[in-house]
Order: structure tokens, then C-alpha cells, then sequence
């Protein structure tokens, strides 16, 4: 299930005490428990961040099993809580000032526990709930096919635990994809999206299931287009995407020929560049992401596309899909990129990637001299030579 999870909104309080969506202001909160099993071990809230889990709180659980530890959120996001084993995690999702109750009895309490007062956790734990259902029945078949490996009617058995199987991910994929389509505003569609029934059997394939995968990213970008785990399904989404075989990212809106629309967004200086300042020249526009592992790699193909043509009417126009100022002018330094960067910190919103019909990445539009597109989402590896035969070898300093 953590595959992609760990590769992985509130300022006025309604009646019903749950954060509404879209609003920025820390947020209180508390987690008590009640965990038999845990009894005098040391309970651990840590948040899912970027850069790893980050330390919130932790406490002694007391020869009953209770304990309380508190956290502040500023948006809906993912904590995990766990015990002496950090294998062992529950995944919750603090979104109400209420006093969060979470309670097992069981040993295998991170498959076997109960959720109050926070309608967000209860969806994981629902999630969890189900797949447990599968899991466990799958357990039993591989127990009963062993042990009737040696029986002669091994084929007839076998044909039954199949079935078996088959009507049980049936009714787990129903319910799941049915969990999908109700709950469209919910971070936890990322926990739905991440099952696994085994270590190598995900209940959603990408593959066979990318329009389900792309469809969550689209839900998840109009709610929470600046959370680290929207971003980072969208840049899964990207690699498998392009690990397809004849897969290219297509863009709308935008067809070869036309007359390129203007972009008007500020550098990260804050002074707005206009495309069209550029018009007379061959002009990459190239969308591009700090967050974006595609990016990343197509930016040293870039720059030396850019160091070699740009004294012979060759530039670079990148537009960023950012949500944060500083991550964008970080990555522009890591990254030595020196050629025109613009960004309104939209991420998918931005207009200039609406106009473009931009919704995934890489994404690229050559600009002729006369401002009409053409070599759209052109291989960056063959635009050397496409250059050379526009404009002639780069002129000698």
C-alpha cells in the first residue's frame, strides 16, 4: 500500500468542528489512544513531509494503553502514528479540532483499529479495513493450496480457491472504486489508490488502470494542488506515462500552425516577461516543475541546447508550475538555470498552462520567429539538429 504513498484546510470552523477546504490557518489538535496491545511502549505522531517524516510528538502509553499526544496543521495532510515497530504505522489525517480517538485491542493493531471524530481518518481506516478483508482471505487460500499441493483432486481445489479469490477482489475493487468516485474532495483517494492486496498484486495497475491514476491527480490538483503527495502522484504518473511504449504526452488547445498565445508572468524577480518580447526568434517554451523528476532530467538537455544556439536567434522560455517562491528560485539555482523562468505560483492553475492546454508533463512548444507553434512536445534529444536545420550552426564567438 505504501508504494506510492511514501515513494505517498481550515480558517473558520463550521458547526461540525471539520477543517473546510482550501483555507490556511494552524490548526490544534489532539490524538488519544487506547492500544492494550502497546501497553508501555512510546507512542510517535510524525508528519509525511517531503523530505522524510518529521517528529510532532510522542508519549508513553500507560499500562492500559492510553495515551494522548497533540499536533498543530495549518491543510489537510498525512501523519502516520506508530509504537516501538515503526512497521507497524497507522496512517491518519488530522481535519477537526475534536479530539481524535483512534482504539485497538488486536496485536496486529495497524490492520485492526477504529477511528472517531476525524471523518478523514475514518476513510483510511476504512480503506484499511477492506483491504485486510482481502488480504486475510487470500492468506487462507495459499494456506489451503499448500497444504493440498500432494491431492489428487489438487486441480478441482485449485479451480475453487481461484474462484474464491476472483469474487473477493471483485467485491474489494467495486467497493474501492466506488470509494473513488464518492469521495472526489478526499485526500485519502491516495490510500484507495495504493492498495496491495500482496507485496506484488496492487489492486489498481498502472498500467491497465492509468485513467483511474490520472483521474485522482485531477481530483486531488483542484483541492490540493500544493500537497506534497498530489505532486508527487503527478510525477508517477509522469514516468509511467512515458514508460509506456508509444506514449507521448499530448497537449490540447494548442495545434501546429497557430499563432502562439501570449505569456505575461513575472521572473522571480517579480518583473513580468512577456513572450512576445521575444518574437523574431526560435523560442522554447518549455513547461517545467521543480517537484517534477522530468524536469529534472530534461534541464542539462536544455541548457545545452541553450548554450549552443542562443547567440543565433535561439532562447528559452520556461514557464514553472510552482506553489512556493522559494522551492522555485532553489531549484533554478541547483539546477544553473539561466535562461527567462516565469511562474504566477499556480502549479496546474496557472494561465499560461491553461491557455496551453498543459496537463502533464514534459511539455515543450517551439515558437517560430513569425510567433506561430509548431514541434509540439518535440523530443528534446532531436532538437539539436531541428535547430541546426532552422537556423544554421551556431554562430562563432
Amino acid at each position: 500500500m505504501k508504494k506510492i504513498f511514501f515513494y505517498a484546510l481550515s480558517a473558520v470552523f463550521f458547526y461540525s468542528c471539520v477543517m473546510p477546504e482550501k483555507k490556511n490557518k494552524d490548526l490544534s489538535f489532539k490524538v488519544k489512544g487506547s492500544f492494550k496491545e502497546c501497553a508501555g511502549d512510546t507512542v510517535f505522531l510524525k508528519h509525511v513531509k517531503e523530505d522524510g517524516l518529521e517528529f510532532i510528538d510522542s508519549a508513553l502509553v500507560s499500562e492500559d494503553g492510553g495515551f494522548e499526544i497533540k499536533g498543530r496543521i495549518s491543510s489537510k495532510d498525512f501523519y502516520v502514528l506508530h509504537f516501538n515497530n515503526p512497521e507497524k504505522a497507522i496512517t491518519i489525517i488530522p481535519d477537526t479540532c475534536e479530539d481524535i480517538v483512534i482504539k485497538s485491542d488486536d496485536k496486529n493493531y495497524d490492520k485492526h483499529y477504529t477511528v472517531e471524530n476525524s471523518p478523514e481518518s475514518e476513510k483510511v481506516c476504512q480503506i484499511i479495513a477492506e483491504l485486510t478483508k482481502m488480504q486475510e482471505v487470500t492468506d487462507t487460500l495459499g494456506r489451503t493450496f499448500r497444504r493440498s499441493v500432494s491431492d489428487k483432486h489438487l486441480a478441482e481445489i485449485k479451480f475453487h480457491l481461484d474462484s474464491v479469490y476472483a469474487e473477493n477482489y471483485k467485491v474489494l475493487r467495486q467497493e474501492s472504486e466506488k470509494f473513488l468516485a464518492e469521495n472526489k474532495t478526499s485526500l485519502a483517494q491516495i490510500v484507495c489508490l495504493s492498495q496491495y492486496i500482496t507485496p506484488k498484486t496492487p489492486l489498481f495497475d498502472p498500467e491497465k488502470d492509468f485513467a483511474v491514476y490520472k483521474n485522482v491527480h485531477e481530483n486531488l490538483t483542484e483541492y490540493y494542488p500544493d500537497n506534497y503527495h498530489t505532486r508527487k502522484l503527478g510525477s508517477y504518473i509522469e514516468r509511467q506515462k512515458l514508460s509506456f511504449s508509444g506514449e507521448k504526452p499530448l497537449q490540447g488547445h494548442i495545434v501546429e500552425g497557430m499563432t502562439a498565445p501570449e505569456i505575461a508572468l513575472p521572473n522571480i524577480k517579480g518583473d513580468t516577461i512577456k513572450l512576445s518580447k521575444f518574437k523574431g526568434k526560435y523560442i522554447l517554451v518549455d513547461f517545467w516543475a521543480s517537484w517534477s523528476e522530468v524536469s529534472q532530467k530534461r534541464s542539462d538537455k536544455i541548457a545545452a541546447l541553450y548554450k549552443k544556439h542562443r547567440s543565433n536567434k535561439f532562447t528559452v522560455f520556461q514557464v514553472a508550475l510552482e506553489s512556493s517562491h522559494s522551492k522555485w528560485q532553489s531549484a533554478m539555482y541547483t539546477q544553473k538555470i539561466v535562461w527567462t523562468s516565469v511562474s504566477d505560483l499556480k502549479v496546474w492553475n496557472s494561465k499560461a498552462a491553461q491557455d496551453y492546454g498543459v496537463k502533464s508533463l514534459p511539455a515543450s512548444f517551439l515558437i517560430y520567429p513569425d510567433f506561430t507553434v509548431h514541434e509540439i512536445n518535440y523530443p528534446i534529444e532531436k532538437l539539436d539538429s531541428k535547430l541546426t536545420e532552422l537556423i544554421g550552426q551556431p554562430k562563432k564567438k
